[in-house]
């Protein structure tokens, strides 16, 4: 298991330096860069030797993927070949804001819109190498895809090679999903990590996080892990936080 941290790509040489085994970037950040910026951080990144494996924040909050199909498939082109160049592997779409249902949209209209739209990205995704990801998120942060089966089932829907599932430890805790679902549902690809009190770094274990880890091995997870969540002192979080998510692995937590 490898353990990685969500952060801004300007804090590269900081998580190498914490010791953790990859970043996870913000793909809007990336995309939003002009050419010499994107160029400039991109060189700095991979200076610092440590490998930026995944990417989430796929879409911009203010991008329609219910009905703006051309500048879906124009912003793809462009996040999903920086990412590329930054040897990313894995592309999260979670996204929130923008996959929000509008009200006047039914549900199963919504649906076959979005599939089309993870389809598009799939597609994408495979022309760079990459894998996508879906990302349950708890309502009311997103109103489409709250659950690990709903996640499974539009990514069933959209059968493509190239879209999977992610799991998270705080959305699912939020949700009231129980963590066996991962066993359940299966075909999880990715993990997002953090303690549901305050969404913080797991410096410690909790009853969920403990249950999770459990069932993800039980699942035959061999994926990435990435702490996503809020600490006010990364030095002092850093080391525990490791500690723990490896003993959880290894069932000795």
């Amino acid at each position: 298991m490898k353990i990685g941290l969500c952060a801004s790509i300007d804090r590269a040489t900081e998580v190498r330096a914490l010791g953790f085994d990859y970043l996870e970037v913000n793909a809007v950040e990336i995309g939003q860069m002009t050419e010499e910026a994107f160029a400039r951080k991109a060189t700095e990144a991979k200076s610092t030797g440590l490998p930026i494996l995944s990417a989430n924040c796929l879409f911009p909050k203010d991008l329609n993927l219910y009905g703006e199909q051309d500048r879906v498939a124009a912003w793809l082109q462009l996040v999903m070949a920086r990412l590329a160049a930054l040897g990313v592997k894995t592309v999260v779409f979670g996204s929130g804001a923008a996959r929000r249902r509008p009200d006047s949209l039914p549900y199963d209209a919504a649906f076959r819109s979005l599939v089309r739209t993870v389809r598009l990205t799939g597609d994408c995704a495979k022309a760079f190498g990459m894998m996508v990801t879906m990302e349950p998120l708890h309502f009311p942060e997103s109103n489409m895809i709250n659950s690990l089966a709903e996640g499974a089932a539009l990514s069933a829907a959209a059968e493509h090679p190239n879209v999977s599932l992610l799991a998270d430890t705080y959305h699912m805790a939020m949700a009231g999903e129980d963590p066996r679902e991962i066993v359940r549902v299966g075909g999880v690809r990715h993990v997002h990590a953090a303690l549901l009190e305050g969404r913080r770094w797991p410096v410690t274990t909790d009853a969920f996080l403990t249950r999770f880890m459990a069932a993800l091995r039980e699942s035959g997870y061999h994926g990435l892990v990435s702490i996503e969540g809020n600490s006010e002192n990364w030095q002092a979080d850093a080391p525990g936080c490791l500690r723990t998510l490896r003993a959880l692995w290894e069932g000795e937590a």
